[in-house]
């Protein structure tokens, strides 16, 4: 009697584990399907955060006037005394520290109200998921000062470009856990680290080296 206890609740087990795998791929089915008809839909709007995932679109206005604060913020922990390279490479260091840690409050706009109604059906919190985008997009604005930049080297561009694309995945995968259904991480100790690992990055890259050149015509 015992053994066959035992092999009916593994049975039992087995079908309710299936079950359990089984609903959550058809939620996520089910989510892509909604999302598929709503970028196919006439009414879709441009501006739609969720579109994002899968389309190259303009930067909101929430993105851009966020990015300029987060700049002006790293702007005031600048040495003036720099030269013009290292004042840059100290700026884009900064203003990626707060790009990564200020907080953020995003707004479900009326073109958004629907993708919205998807996620919270979902049971994922769409604000959560758009203040993860618009991190993303304001990475993508410093980039493109970073390559308008001619204070830069050739070699400081591509080091600050591949710290704003680990940064840039680094956030993407917190959108997966986040549409997964992952707990999310411990917010303060979360910006902690980015502010550690940004830090540590540039001393690894060379960026935090005293330019020589620079050094000296400040020395004439």
């Amino acid at each position: 009697m015992k053994i066959h206890s035992s092999i009916y609740t593994d049975q039992s087990f087995n079908k309710a584990h299936s079950a359990t795998q089984t609903d959550s791929l058809n939620k996520h089915a089910s989510f892509a399907t909604q999302l598929n008809n709503l970028n196919k839909s006439e009414e879709y709007q441009q501006q739609s955060a969720v579109g994002l995932l899968t389309k190259s679109l303009p930067f909101s206005e929430q993105s851009k006037a966020l990015y300029n604060i987060a700049k002006d913020k790293a702007s005031e922990r600048v040495d003036d005394t720099l030269s013009d390279r290292e004042r840059s490479i100290e700026t884009y260091k900064e203003t990626m520290i707060e790009i990564m840690e200020m907080p953020i409050d995003v707004e479900i706009l009326p073109s958004e109200i629907n993708e919205a109604l998807i996620f919270n059906n979902l049971g994922i919190n769409y604000l959560e998921y758009k203040e993860l985008k618009v991190r993303m997009e304001m990475l993508s604005l410093t980039d493109q000062d970073i390559d308008e930049d001619s204070a830069l080297h050739r070699s400081d561009k591509e080091k600050l470009r591949n710290m704003t694309a680990d940064l840039s995945a680094q956030l993407q995968l917190q959108i997966n856990d986040l549409l997964a259904g992952k707990d999310k991480p411990d917010e303060e100790n979360q910006q902690l680290n980015f502010s550690n690992q940004i830090n540590t990055q540039f001393e690894d890259l060379g960026l935090n080296d005293l330019d020589k050149f620079d050094l000296r015509k400040r020395m004439v």
